[in-house]
């Protein structure tokens, strides 16, 4: 019965902390580098492509599926 309340107390914890961490950083940013900002233009295109990539496949897979549901609906019309 413990157990859940030291995870709830942990899970509710551990957002304010990473909050608190982004507020109070120390560290200062230094400016990017051109290159750093073409690697990261460069992943966050790539990230972009992926995501649009799994749609279209998803899409495309939808439409599979449904079009072998009908043939499989079909099927077992004319069989009876």
């Amino acid at each position: 019965m413990l157990y859940p309340l030291i995870l709830l107390a942990w899970y509710m914890k551990n957002p304010f902390k990473s909050l608190f961490k982004l507020f109070s950083s120390k560290e200062k940013k230094k400016p990017l580098t051109i290159e750093e900002l073409r690697d990261l233009k460069l992943r966050t295109e790539k990230i972009e492509k992926e995501i649009k990539s799994r749609a279209y496949i998803s899409e495309i897979n939808k439409r599979y599926n449904k079009m072998t549901d009908r043939k499989r609906r079909n099927f077992f019309r004319k069989a009876s």
